[in-house]
């Protein structure tokens, strides 16, 4: 795909192919690429990966770069990213390079396990975990600078992806793991490996407070919500082949309920083409479309939001912004209205994970399509609905001062400043 597709993010690829290139010729530049959930980190990372593993006479490229994808899931630690990285870089190669390797890597008495399918396993003796941590870093270094010993004949680089660092259990140690091993290879020699670190935009922060050194290290790339032309631009860059096209106020409405978010852009437009019938897409075809999407985005997204705060005091809060996306409230009107005692102690966390967000002093959901599922999901009829049934809180209660959330620590003392009359321009 040529780079003008990303749509927004030109600038972005142009910045991580220059990385690509310092680190092809021996200058290191490691990326770290962050972005809100649904912004398109993961498709951007996933282009990098596709550019840096084979020459591309349209980019005037020479890249060939051995490479590593792994995905971080929930509460693992970094045992398993090294594990992983490993394993993957490995099993890229060509077999006869990756058992070599292997057979190498055998006699270092690793303190993670590696495991390339069809060709080899290093286990890890269950008795050494209590070191693991003390050599978890010299271990990996060595293993990828064995690794490129042994490939670097057939390739000009590495690339070691680390998606969704979020997810790690804990951020200890994780700061001091990417200096030291950055480092390490720096000092030895080892230039041609470069690491492209992605996750959500609290994660500088949480590498730093292992080590407020270690943010240095990377190349920042973060990526914002797309501006509503560059949303025009992908839906008549992806309508003008198809035979059809789509009324401006059609295109218009898509790029607004998009927020700017690629994947969301993607699935509206999507299911609008999906359910128009004369070749013309209109408003009501993005009105029919809107429901599957809703369904979609439940399935990817917004249900795994909405769990997470049902039937607790934060639940009243999105709730109570969903029908005021278009008048965002201040702290202290919202802690009226749902009689709620320091409102911010639930609205903070709701900020932190990206369900909601703040306008100046005043609070709304991160998207209007957020706005608009919270909507339709409370107000369906539970058995006619095809979204997932909602347990809310008890409807007799509402009156009363709620009780406190069971995730939040409870307010003593007085009143939280913020709650105070807050003005537009505070």
């Amino acid at each position: 795909m040529l780079p003008e597709y990303f749509a927004g993010r030109i600038g972005e690829v142009m910045k991580i192919q220059s990385a690509l290139n310092q680190t092809r010729h021996g200058n290191t530049q490691h990326i770290l690429l962050t972005g809100e959930r649904g912004i398109g980190k993961t498709s951007l990372a996933i282009y990098a990966r596709y550019i840096a593993q084979t020459p591309n006479p349209v980019l005037k490229s020479d890249f060939k770069y051995a490479t590593a994808y792994y995905t971080v899931e929930r509460d693992q630690s970094l045992v398993d990213v090294c594990r992983g990285l490993t394993s993957k870089l490995l099993s890229s190669v060509e077999q006869g390079l990756a058992k070599a390797c292997l057979e190498k890597l055998k006699h270092l008495k690793l303190h993670f396990s590696i495991n390339v399918p069809g060709i080899a396993e290093i286990k890890v003796d269950p008795d050494k975990s209590v070191e693991v941590k003390a050599r978890l870093y010299a271990d990996f270094e060595k293993a990828i600078e064995e690794a490129w010993d042994h490939i670097k004949g057939e390739y000009n680089g590495i690339l070691l992806i680390v998606d969704e660092l979020h997810n790690l259990k804990t951020f200890e140690g994780a700061g001091s793991f990417f200096k030291v091993v950055s480092e390490a290879w720096a000092v030895d020699g080892y230039r041609n490996a470069m690491l492209a670190a992605i996750g959500l935009p609290n994660v500088p922060a949480d590498i730093s407070k292992d080590d407020p050194s270690a943010p240095r290290i990377f190349s920042y790339v973060e990526l914002k919500r797309m501006t509503t032309q560059e949303c025009l631009d992908i839906l008549h860059k992806c309508i003008a082949q198809s035979g059809k096209r789509i009324d401006e106020n059609a295109a218009r409405k898509i790029a607004t309920l998009s927020g700017g978010f690629p994947y969301f852009l993607h699935q509206l437009g999507y299911d609008a083409f999906d359910k128009d019938r004369d070749d013309i897409i209109t408003e009501e075809d993005v009105h029919i479309g809107l429901r599957s999407s809703l369904v979609q985005f439940e399935r990817m997204f917004f249900g795994e939001i909405y769990k997470s705060i049902e039937g607790k005091q934060k639940q009243k809060i999105v709730d109570a912004l969903a029908v005021a996306y278009a008048n965002p409230k201040t702290a202290l009107e919202l802690g009226k209205a749902l009689r709620i005692q320091n409102v911010h102690q639930y609205l903070k966390p709701l900020e932190k994970d990206g369900i909601v967000d703040r306008v100046k002093s005043r609070y709304r959901l991160s998207s209007e399509l957020l706005s608009v599922y919270v909507q339709a999901r409370t107000s369906a009829n539970a058995d006619k609905s095809p979204f997932e049934t909602v347990t809310k809180y008890p409807g007799d209660t509402m009156d009363l001062e709620p009780s406190p959330d069971p995730d939040a620590p409870q307010a003593s003392g007085p009143v939280h400043p913020n709650d105070r009359e807050e003005s537009d321009d505070e």
